[in-house]
């Protein structure tokens, strides 16, 4: 066994060196939908609070987050502060998605699920590499939250049976403020139907 010290992003950045870190994964291995039928290939429940993440659930969280942002030092600071946030304030569970396309079988999105019954499946999708989330909401649900005209809102021209018709990017700490407010309202909607 070898332990490795030293802060995510320097673990990351050591495996990568090292040949064994994970290979970013391109957009075409998520779903072509937020809402396609997806295989997490671990789940991390926090209900409690992040403190309740066992050390390897951390760890692997960690670097799936530091190893997909790149290094856009932002990107991944407000992807981590976003995760670590919900995992400390809602009931949920953060899946990470799969692909036969890269190195460790991870896609390059997490998948954030109401620590329920999985009758809806995902609330929302996160992408490290871009900070891109979607929440599965509605015009009409960011009209009720009285986010009509919020310029870091953006509507999805998706059919009219995908549910996730709403963007909200992580491009700053404002940002991240709404869309935790927009994944609690997806959460409650889907606890309530």
């Amino acid at each position: 066994m070898r332990v490795i010290e030293g802060t995510p992003q320097e673990i990351v950045e050591y495996e990568r060196l090292a040949g064994a870190g994970a290979e970013p994964a391109s957009i075409e291995d998520g779903p072509a939908s937020p809402d396609e039928e997806t295989e997490p290939a671990r789940e991390t429940a926090a209900p409690d609070g992040s403190a309740s993440l066992s050390p390897e659930d951390h760890v692997a969280l960690m670097k799936f987050i530091y190893g997909r942002a790149g290094k856009n030092d932002v990107r991944t600071f407000l992807t981590e502060r976003f995760v670590m946030r919900l995992l400390d304030e809602e009931k949920v569970v953060v899946a990470f998605g799969r692909s036969s396309k890269t190195f460790d079988g991870l896609a390059d999105y997490l998948m954030i699920r109401d620590d329920g019954p999985q009758r809806y499946g995902a609330v929302a999708y996160l992408r490290p590499s871009n900070g891109g989330m979607t929440v599965r909401l509605s015009p009409d649900d960011i009209e009720d939250l009285g986010e009509k005209d919020n310029p870091r809102i953006q509507y999805r021209s998706v059919s009219s049976s995908d549910p996730y018709k709403i963007n909200c990017p992580l491009a700053d700490e404002d940002a991240l403020d709404l869309a935790l407010d927009l994944v609690r309202a997806a959460l409650e909607i889907v606890r309530t139907e």
